[in-house]
Order: C-alpha cells, then sequence, then structure tokens
C-alpha cells in the first residue's frame, strides 16, 4: 500500500538549455553560440518561446526525462547533457508550484536541424544577444546558465564534448572564443592545459602524420586525458591560472 499525504506537493520538470556553436572558418573573429528554444503550443503562455522541458513522468529519471522531452519538442537527441541549476521560486509556473532540474549541453549547430513536436509548435535557434521574450523565469535561466558555463570553462577542463578524440589546439582555442566571446592564445592555452596535464600529444595514436590541405604541413595533433579531465572536472583550478589566456 503506498503512501498518501494530505499537504500539497509541487510538480518536477526539467528544462534544457543547449547552446548551438557555429562552425565557422577559424581565420574570423569568433561567433557567438546560439540557444535552442521552442516556441509552445498549448497554455500558459502560448505562442511564446521557451526552454525544451516538461514534466517528469512519476518512474522516470531526471536525465532521462530531460532526453525525452529534449528529442520530443526538438528532434535532438544524443546531446551530452549535464545538471546546470534547480529553480523553483513560487509563483513561476501559473499552474501551480514546480520545480524545474536544468539542464545543458553544447552541440555543432550544423549537426542539427531543430523541429517542432510534440507540444512544441516551433523549434529554433536564437543569438544570446536577441532572445526574446520568454514563458516563465526561462529569460532568468538562460542568462544565468550561460554565465554560470562562462565561468566553468575558466575553472574546469572545457570542450570534451565537443571536439574528436584527436584535435588540434586551433580547434580547441576556436571552442573557448565561442563560448567565452573574447580571443584566446593558443600558444598560452596550449602550455596551461599541458602543463596542468589537461591535454596530452596524440601522435602515438596515428600511424601517419596528418597535414592541413592548403600548406602541406604537418598539424600537431592532441588529445583529452581522461583521467586529469576527470579529476579536474570536479576539483577544478582558480581562475587566477586561467586569467592569462
Amino acid at each position: 500500500m503506498g503512501y498518501t499525504y494530505e499537504y500539497p506537493r509541487p510538480a518536477v520538470c526539467v528544462d534544457c538549455v543547449v547552446f548551438g556553436l557555429p562552425e565557422t572558418d577559424t581565420s574570423r573573429p569568433p561567433a557567438s553560440p546560439d540557444v535552442l528554444l521552442i516556441q509552445r503550443g498549448r497554455p500558459p503562455f502560448a505562442g511564446m518561446w521557451a526552454l525544451p522541458g516538461g514534466f517528469v513522468d512519476i518512474d522516470e529519471p531526471l536525465e532521462a526525462a530531460a532526453a525525452r522531452e529534449l528529442e520530443e519538442e526538438t528532434g535532438i537527441r544524443g546531446a551530452a547533457l549535464e545538471v546546470a541549476g534547480v529553480y523553483g521560486a513560487p509563483g513561476r509556473d501559473p499552474r501551480g508550484r514546480t520545480i524545474s532540474i536544468v539542464y545543458r549541453a553544447l552541440v555543432w549547430k550544423s549537426a542539427h536541424s531543430p523541429q517542432g513536436g510534440d507540444d512544441a509548435a516551433k523549434a529554433q535557434w536564437f543569438s544570446l544577444s536577441a532572445l526574446p521574450p520568454m514563458a516563465f523565469d526561462h529569460n532568468q535561466i538562460v542568462k544565468e546558465i550561460t554565465e554560470n558555463l562562462r565561468r566553468d570553462i575558466r575553472t574546469r577542463p572545457f570542450g570534451r564534448e565537443l571536439l574528436p578524440d584527436s584535435f588540434t589546439i586551433s580547434e580547441l582555442r576556436r571552442v573557448y572564443e565561442i563560448m567565452l566571446g573574447c580571443p584566446v592564445s593558443a600558444r598560452k592555452l596550449q602550455s596551461f592545459l599541458l602543463k596542468v596535464g589537461v591535454i596530452e600529444p596524440a601522435e602515438q595514436a596515428h600511424s601517419a602524420p596528418v597535414e592541413t590541405p592548403t600548406l602541406g604541413r604537418r598539424r600537431k595533433l592532441f588529445r583529452f586525458c581522461s583521467a586529469v579531465y576527470e579529476e579536474l572536472a570536479r576539483s577544478g583550478f582558480t581562475p587566477e591560472a586561467f586569467a592569462g589566456m
């Protein structure tokens, strides 16, 4: 026999802040990331833009609920979701008290063409610098999750979810520049990440040198050191250590 309670209980939701990065020419100034929004097809706030998300089923793990809602409302699947915050201020939802577990993900825009589905009339990328008014407290959520992510990039390893197993420093620098919105020195970034052990040379993983298509020069490849990456993802490093980038 299950327990029953007389006092009111809040509902639990999940929302997804998905950042889409442009794969642009590394010789150009870094473009800004976009955020994926859906246009609500049902009340409350029908017709307004919002983050993909919804209610958690009674027997559903939280991350599974976030992945399900993201796929149902935008068609995007397989994104690496990470818990980024919890929002539960009274009055945030006119339907009643709701607490939302917010997940964030970073993807390449070219790999995903969002399509509205389920109760989402549309799904569309929006620039962080030109966000529309959003339902619930979603403008606040996007602002705070963006600020927190940029802080995390300066205090923890970053980029593994976006780059292949082997990559160049230019490719890694590009990811940093897009998300931070400012230039980053490839030389200093390489020196810092090698010093703390986050990356290591990847030549041993390749039987033949890799050459640039136009210049015919060898590109030095790196890979993330998984053990150090995961340890520093937990413990972090000081912003001052990263300040010279």
